[in-house]
């Protein structure tokens, strides 16, 4: 199984380099012995930045935690299986694009339901991963236990008024009538707490019989007529009268897959009734997805570059603002239209509450015809309610719904449904285990908690009356506010570094700090296209592991660089941490003393052209542009070395 590598774009664009079966790995860098090479000047790719591991007839991704690598804008995580097709992305958003192909591999025939998996970090090197604790029983288990109790208890209470009569010679009649009364009164009880507990299994059904018509399957069709994939969709109608399918935005990318795939050349987005004998499909024309969907991906990017470097606190997000609007070519032919809880009811959701959901799970789950689909429907309860940031805020950014119905691929964009029959809410992405199978392939299964995720329906309502938009200000404000909470002051980041760098060397005791400077970032920078920077010599006088570690104080975007000085007087790049952050840190093996210089450059100062070479007509030279007046921000730079027990 080799590998066939095209560059998308800089440095070498339409490039492609092939690797047979023979590698067992395949690295891509700066470095000499990389097989899929850089040049020496783009500094924003590592000597050794990542690599390609065979082994059971596929490839694994060994990822350096400082180094990241995107995968189909997602971050990469070390031993991540490498899909037959994928777009990588080395850096961040300005990195260099490269296209892998797997040699046999062929377009997936599923659009899957957006996967959440525990990714390993460094921070788990110091702690296990906590367990939740269970969650408080709401109204519906508080009645059921009072139920519980009266019915079990029934004897003990006729017991004790037995009791009575024949100690204290009491009224038997009376101790008749009061357990009569009870046993009268169990029944209305019991009923009660049916009535708490949600929708009986008859009024699902009715749900469910009432809405699957308006529930469509879709897939992406080949111009062979081939149906591949499955996603969900259903209908709602908007402000105009007309109407159009609502799901996920990640759903409706698959139209901007199709037109950019050439392997899906002549291909469609269809969605298709379950509704015999016809099973009429329509064609996707249009896709509008929710504008905070990309914004909010966008900003997970960073924050996970963040959270890698020990900038911030270690989170998993689940895709927000996921939801979007299929037009079709024919909206007539569409079934009749969902009908939607009130604004108040959605922002009022909460943990214990039933849901209902209709969809399309196809993943590993026989006998679903794409052509002829029947919807499959599930119940769960609403776990718990928050924002996109895991944590309870208000109605207004409550939007994420977590939830206990079941999720696999093909689900993704399914409407949710309340006891009452109304939308709710719409799947969108499942917590999901992925294994290696002896054949190479890979596995899902759902993961132990039965915890899945679902967006309100409420942000479908806004894209459709064309209010998304406006909202987006408080939107882009509530990340600003979580990413400052969320962020580690330096003080913070520096002892998480030292100490999973010690437990890195064995002990604490094998750490020695070399340097604690703070200084000025006012110094243009030649080699950083003369950004401001400030720096400090390290003197090596023992060989080691080195830590060097910078720290914006002012929260200032910065990179840390490490250089050597050559006997020539030259000045030799030896690594660079990643940027995005305002904290960043490279390690350094170090065989030998000396000196080394670490820079740590303001990425938020501006970048200008190198001086102009010197005129040869005896003119006096241009000036070298000059930034424009910013004022310098402060830094502060660690060193510490590392000395492993013998």
């Amino acid at each position: 199984m080799g590998l066939v590598i095209k560059f998308l774009g800089q440095p070498y664009p339409g490039r492609e380099v092939t690797v047979d079966d023979t590698k067992d790995e395949v690295k891509f860098g700066r470095g000499i012995d990389c097989d899929v090479g850089f040049p020496e000047d783009m500094a924003i790719v590592s000597r050794d930045h990542f690599a390609l591991r065979r082994e059971l007839g596929g490839y694994k991704f060994v990822i350096n935690r400082e180094k990241p690598v995107f995968l189909n804008g997602r971050p990469v995580y070390d031993d991540q299986d490498l899909p037959k097709s994928a777009e990588i992305q080395l850096s961040g958003p300005t990195g260099p694009k490269l296209r892998i192909e797997r040699t046999e591999g062929g377009p997936s025939n599923q659009i899957k339901t957006e996967i959440l998996k525990p990714q390993k970090d460094l921070t788990e090197v110091v702690r296990d991963t906590s367990t939740r604790g269970n969650r408080t029983l709401g109204l519906v288990a508080g009645i059921a236990a009072l139920v519980a109790v009266l019915g079990a208890g029934g004897y003990f209470i006729a017991k004790n008024l037995q009791d009575d009569v024949g100690t204290l010679g009491g009224d038997v009649a009376t101790i008749k009538e009061q357990i009569v009364s009870i046993s009268k009164d169990l029944p209305e009880i019991k009923a009660q707490a049916a009535a708490a507990a949600g929708a009986s299994p008859a009024n699902l059904a009715a749900i469910i019989e009432k809405n699957k018509e308006s529930v469509y399957l879709v897939s992406i069709q080949l111009p062979s007529g081939t149906r591949m994939g499955g996603g969900t969709a259903s209908v709602v109608q908007l402000p105009d009268g007309t109407k159009a399918l609502a799901t996920n935005s990640h759903v409706a990318d698959i139209m901007a897959d199709i037109n950019s795939d050439p392997r899906l050349a002549g291909a469609k987005l269809v969605a298709t009734q379950p509704k015999g004998p016809d099973y009429t499909t329509l064609t996707v024309t249009r896709v509008q997805k929710h504008p905070g969907y990309d914004a909010f991906n966008a900003w997970q990017e960073k924050y996970f570059v963040k959270a890698q470097t020990l900038s911030a606190a270690r989170m998993e997000f689940v895709p927000g603002f996921d939801v979007a609007l299929l037009y079709v070519d024919d909206q007539e032919k569409l079934g009749p239209p969902l009908t939607y809880a009130s604004r108040a009811e959605m922002e009022n959701l909460k943990a214990g509450e039933q849901l209902v959901l209709i969809g399309y799970p196809m993943e590993q789950l026989k006998g679903t015809d794409a052509a002829r689909p029947e919807p499959t429907s599930q119940t769960g309860i609403i776990t718990s309610v928050t924002t996109f940031f895991l944590s309870r805020e208000n109605p207004k950014h409550d939007l994420l719904v977590q939830h206990s119905v079941p999720a696999t691929g093909g689900a993704s964009g399914s409407p949710m449904f309340n006891t009452k029959g109304e939308v709710v809410a719409f799947l969108n992405a499942g917590n999901i285990i992925i294994y290696q199978t002896p054949d190479g392939g890979t596995m899902r299964q759902p993961s132990g908690a039965l915890v899945n995720y679902a967006q309100r329906a409420d942000m479908l309502l806004d894209l459709a009356e064309g209010k998304a938009e406006g909202l987006m200000p408080d939107y882009l404000a509530s990340f600003d506010k979580a990413e400052n909470d969320l962020t580690k002051t330096p003080e913070v980041f520096i002892a998480d570094l030292v100490q999973l760098f010690g437990q890195e060397m064995g002990d604490q005791k094998n750490i020695t700090k070399v340097a604690e400077v703070e200084g000025t970032m006012d110094t243009q920078i030649p080699w950083q296209e003369n950004r401001l920077g400030a720096g400090a010599e390290i003197e090596i006088t023992e060989p080691g592991i080195y830590v060097i570690a910078g720290a914006s104080l002012d929260k200032r975007i910065i990179q840390t660089s490490l250089y050597e000085v050559l006997p020539d007087g030259t000045i030799q790049y030896l690594d660079a941490g990643v940027n995005l952050t305002p904290y960043s840190f490279v390690v350094s093996g170090r065989e030998r003393v000396g000196k080394l210089y670490a820079v740590v450059t303001d990425l938020t100062s501006p970048a200008t052209e190198p001086a102009p070479a010197a005129p040869t007509d005896g003119t006096t030279p241009a000036a070298p542009p000059q930034p424009k007046a910013a004022s310098p921000g402060k830094v502060k730079i660690w060193v510490y070395r590392g000395h492993p027990a013998q």
